[in-house]
């Protein structure tokens, strides 16, 4: 007798769309909650500059936590039944625990000075600002941790709605305290730690509660041919991780970089106001990896979920357009961000190269997906490592030849990812080859060979 697989789990565009909204939602909304926080460390004794130290601690605490990048990919993969959802926990555990000796480390008296003063360029107060900011920031950098486990459970149960509940109710909570504790003198970087841990943490308890029923409904074991061990989870996370690291990585460089071109610091300023509203809708685009993983190829002729990125897309791309009619354009970057009619012509000029860029990070997030499904984390990280090598060789490039700063980011940005698209989908097609070069191109993909499953 067949089991009925429920409606949910069935791909469609409908079904796929359902899927897709509120992970996009929930990844284009991350970035929402520091500009409040900025409010309540703003108006610190130290003013901007105490914010400006305070967000460098941060920075230094979120490419930390990058180690756990890949934690989500790798519990929608393992996370399936109870047994594989009790090792996925105990990973989650190892790797936040790790998370967290590396930050009580780096803020030691032997560290701290290198850390912040040789490489961040900080001194004095601003140097102890941003380095009790990162180890105060611990809490939340728990918080963050503590939810990947329920929030896997929800994913696989195709719950994202409910998910992006949570993360809703975290920016609105922040939103509420920002401007209380502004009204109550409560200012400064401490009260900013404060005033972004604790909607963090009722994010991750929001999530824990509603996630109970999707773990007493995970069958025992699920999967009979699959037995990975907490190291092997372990394993699997590190490439996907390490990619994370690399994208973090590579912002230092686009900073460094475009700040050295003719009139740095002017073109840095544009590429930063085009890329704040370009971050969120692409990070949102690469929320197609999960979409890969939770409606699964049928076989090789099976490009349902490629289509679908393909189409989500050029849909996020169509969200930007309308900044590149001039009076939209204007209002946007001259009236709201305060450049002058010349810059707000230039970060026009980037929101057209982001439209296909856009594009591009979807496809991307699919091949990401498609290759965490079939057990090739390694493609990933490979993919990553191009990303990097690319981005950095194009930016010097155009740095040789004087492109101008404000689009060099941009340009970069679309040449690395679509190295990485290429990189992993050739990746994936060798590996096939390498299994069993004379399997149909309508093969079932359920069946992964024995050696897909190497790390």
């Amino acid at each position: 007798m067949t089991a009925t697989v429920p409606d949910k789990f069935v791909f469609s565009a409908w079904n796929a769309t359902r899927f897709f909204v509120p992970l996009f939602l929930q990844a284009a909304s991350q970035s929402l909650t520091y500009p409040l926080v900025g409010i309540v460390v703003a108006h610190g004794p130290g003013g901007p500059a105490e914010f400006s130290a305070f967000s460098q601690g941060f920075m230094i605490m979120f490419l930390l936590g990058t180690i756990g990048f890949g934690l989500v990919t790798t519990g929608m993969v393992y996370a399936k039944d109870r047994l594989g959802y009790l090792r996925f926990r105990k990973v989650n555990g190892i790797i936040m625990l790790i998370e967290a000796l590396m930050q009580v480390v780096l803020v030691l008296p032997v560290l701290a000075p290198f850390v912040f003063g040789r490489l961040l360029g900080l001194e004095g107060a601003q140097l102890e600002i941003a380095r009790w900011s990162m180890l105060c920031g611990l809490p939340a950098q728990m918080g963050f941790m503590l939810r990947n486990v329920p929030q896997v459970l929800l994913y696989n149960d195709h719950a994202t709605g409910v998910a992006n509940m949570a993360t809703i109710l975290r920016i609105i909570l922040t939103a509420i305290l920002a401007p209380i504790f502004y009204f109550f003198g409560l200012v400064g970087w401490q009260w900013g730690c404060v005033c972004l841990t604790l909607p963090v943490f009722l994010e991750a308890f929001v999530m824990w509660w509603v996630a109970r029923p999707y773990v007493r409904r995970l069958p025992l074991i699920d999967r009979a041919g699959e037995r990975a061990s907490v190291f092997e989870i372990f394993l699997f996370n590190i490439p996907l991780s390490l990619g994370g690291t690399l994208l973090s990585l590579s912002v230092f460089m686009l900073n460094a970089i475009i700040n050295r071109a003719e009139n740095g610091p002017a073109m840095l300023a544009i590429h930063l106001v085009a890329i704040g509203l370009i971050n969120p809708v692409s990070f949102g685009a690469l929320r197609n990896q999960a979409v890969a993983i939770g409606f699964p190829q049928r076989d090789l002729a099976d490009q349902r979920t490629f289509v679908f990125a393909l189409a989500t897309g050029f849909v996020l791309a169509a969200l930007l357009l309308p900044l590149t009619i001039p009076a939209v354009g204007d209002w946007y970057f001259c009236t709201i961000q305060n450049l002058s009619p010349e810059q707000g012509d230039l970060a026009r000029q980037v929101i057209w190269w982001a439209l296909p860029f856009l594009v591009f990070q979807a496809v991307r997030g699919h091949a990401e997906g498609l290759a965490a499904y079939r057990h090739r984390p390694n493609a990933v990280l490979a993919g990553q490592a191009v990303f990097f090598g690319v981005l950095v060789v194009v930016l010097l490039a155009l740095f040789h030849f004087g492109v101008s700063g404000h689009v060099m980011g941009i340009i970069a940005l679309l040449c690395a990812s679509v190295a990485t698209f290429l990189t992993i989908r050739l990746g994936l097609a060798l590996a096939w080859i390498e299994a069993d070069p004379a399997f149909p191109k309508g093969g079932d993909v359920s069946r992964q060979p024995p050696t897909w499953n190497r790390h």
